[in-house]
């Protein structure tokens, strides 16, 4: 017998933003919670008014409008994911946090050169197929050269806005979920339980639509891996490039 759909209260729906820097695993996290029969969730709306012209009335107007849900709905969660980048008025997405209650969801990667490789990869991909994520495992882009100069200036702009997102957050004073994008690596179905019970909605099988585009073992995708892992030799991230998660088959 077919399941029943389940109506709530707007004062029953849970509002919450994802907030990251880039290549945190926050695709991969909305895109599953996407398939949640519970959850209401869209992906960069913020990124897409700042690219239309938009200022930053327009997109605390929406977020405003989005995350006040219907009277009556069947979304016990309902939100959306932005890089702090993307907020035009900082100050005035605060205050409409606050005033919502939102849960906030912060997503952060523990490994930086990881990071920054995939950050590199991603451009790659999106210059031949327009997506910034892996939906077709024929479209993964081969083994890369890295510019060392790049690579560098990526790496020290990733160390500057995480310390300016943890600040940011910290300053929001409201529930907040941390999710290590490598603990959902090794352990998906904890991470997703920690988050099922953190929104408030009832645990279920997520199936989402990303594949994991760059090998987690950097020898496999950079071709001058032995250069780069020198450049960095003694400092907190030369173990970074040789470390390689285990992920469950």
């Amino acid at each position: 017998m077919p399941r029943l759909p389940i109506y709530h209260l707007r004062s029953r729906a849970t509002p919450f933003v994802v907030l990251f820097i880039e290549r945190d695993g926050s695709t991969y996290l909305t895109s599953l919670l996407a398939s949640h029969p519970q959850v209401r969730v869209v992906y960069e709306r913020f990124a897409v008014l700042r690219q239309q012209g938009a200022g930053a009335q327009a997109q605390l107007g929406w977020a405003a409008s989005y995350l006040k849900p219907p009277l009556v709905g069947r979304a016990a969660a309902i939100g959306f994911k932005t890089k702090l980048v993307d907020v035009l008025d900082r100050d005035g997405f605060a205050a409409l946090l606050r005033a919502r209650a939102c849960h906030i969801l912060l997503m952060r990667r523990q490994n930086h050169v990881k990071a920054v490789v995939s950050r590199i990869n991603a451009r790659r991909l999106h210059d031949v197929t327009g997506n910034w994520n892996l939906y077709d495992s024929a479209d993964r882009m081969p083994p890369m050269q890295v510019d060392p100069a790049e690579f560098d200036r990526y790496l020290q702009e990733r160390a500057a806005a995480e310390r300016e997102l943890q600040d940011y957050v910290a300053r929001l004073e409201l529930p907040t979920l941390r999710l290590v994008y490598e603990e959902m690596l090794v352990d998906r179905a904890a991470a997703l339980a920690r988050v099922f019970e953190f929104l408030q909605v009832r645990p279920v099988a997520l199936q989402g639509r990303t594949l994991k585009h760059t090998p987690d073992d950097l020898r496999q995708v950079v071709l001058n891996f032995d250069e780069m892992v020198q450049l960095y030799a003694g400092t907190a991230y030369e173990p970074m490039f040789r470390e390689v998660i285990q992920e469950p088959v």
